[in-house]
């Protein structure tokens, strides 16, 4: 026998959107985004801890307010609103050796 309630299908509208529910904006959050909390501060993300069922999932916030410095622990439910997304990407880093053909090239 199954176990159904490990079986969720969402669905999705035709614009590919949830029509159950919306992902909570605290799960979209990522270290280093700045964002408003308390309706009026604005802080810079450090770091976050997980949930128990989902260490990934962020459920406190380890914040820098920007005005004042200071650092302290929020609830993932307490930030309204991501003001800035601090997002990277990585590249494969290249040799020493294949930057100086590179070079050499480019002056040939």
């Amino acid at each position: 026998m199954e176990n159904w309630s490990k079986r969720i299908l969402p669905l999705v509208d035709e614009f590919g959107q949830n029509e159950l529910m919306d992902e909570p904006l605290f799960l979209k959050v990522r270290p280093g985004d700045a964002v408003l909390y308390e309706k009026d501060k604005i802080g810079k993300v450090l770091t976050f801890v997980g949930g128990s069922r989902d260490p990934d999932a962020p459920s406190l916030f380890q914040i820098a307010n920007v005005d004042s410095g200071e650092i302290r622990w929020i609830h993932g439910e307490e930030v309204t609103e991501i003001v800035a997304e601090y997002r990277t990407t990585i590249k494969k880093p290249s040799s020493f050796y294949e930057q100086i053909q590179q070079q050499q090239q480019q002056q040939q």
